[in-house]
């Protein structure tokens, strides 16, 4: 879940939330950082615990050794001590270990309204419009083509068309389009016993 900075910037006031048993995977490749799901708030003594395989690592304010983490809250970027954005550095000793993580969260710097706002542009679907003729009538169908005035004879198509044009969508509108194109599609083998003398299933043979 996105949540905004829980920051009341009238009161100067947090809303803070303690977040426990958070887990991530130290990156395999550097850099060998892993960055939290809120922003961290930056206590003394800290309130910012990692274990890894139950074990207690050290957080430090310097390049980590192996069994130490480095939050970004301690570089003291341009001279603020307040800067943070949720990023602890890890030495490549600890690379491909699973963490868990105690703190108290402050919120995101990601705002909660970005899938609306974030838009972005898309280049229309790669499918192929495509048509097969059905020997059988479909049990459903969307629309009826062709028409008779007597003794008609039904047969089938199945169309694939072309999925969501060029356009330009915000977050949500792409996944929502998404959503709504989506199905799943079932085959299945059904087996009829012959009960006549013939060998290519007339209207006599039994089952399904």
């Amino acid at each position: 879940m996105i949540y905004d900075y829980r920051l009341d910037p009238w009161n100067n006031v947090l809303d803070i939330h303690n977040i426990s048993g958070e887990r991530h995977q130290i990156p395999t490749t550097s850099p060998f950082t892993v960055r939290l799901l809120e922003v961290p708030q930056k206590t003394e003594p800290t309130s910012l615990s990692v274990t890894c395989n139950g074990t207690a690592m050290t957080e430090v304010a310097a390049t980590p050794e192996q069994g130490q983490f480095f939050p970004d809250y301690r570089a003291n970027v341009t001279g603020d001590p307040n800067w943070n954005r949720g990023e602890l550095l890890f030495n490549a000793a600890d690379a491909g270990k699973w963490i868990t993580v105690n703190y108290r969260g402050m919120g995101t710097l990601i705002d909660s309204r970005l899938p609306d706002q974030l838009q972005m542009p898309f280049t229309g679907s790669q499918q192929a419009d495509r048509e097969t003729n059905l020997r059988w009538v479909p049990n459903s169908w969307d629309s009826q083509e062709g028409q008779a005035r007597h003794d008609p004879i039904y047969g089938g198509k199945l169309r694939r068309h072309r999925g969501i044009p060029a356009g330009t969508y915000s977050l949500r509108e792409i996944l929502q389009k998404l959503i709504n194109l989506s199905s799943s599609t079932e085959f299945v083998r059904t087996v009829r016993e012959c009960d006549c003398n013939c060998s290519d299933g007339c209207s006599d043979d039994s089952g399904p």
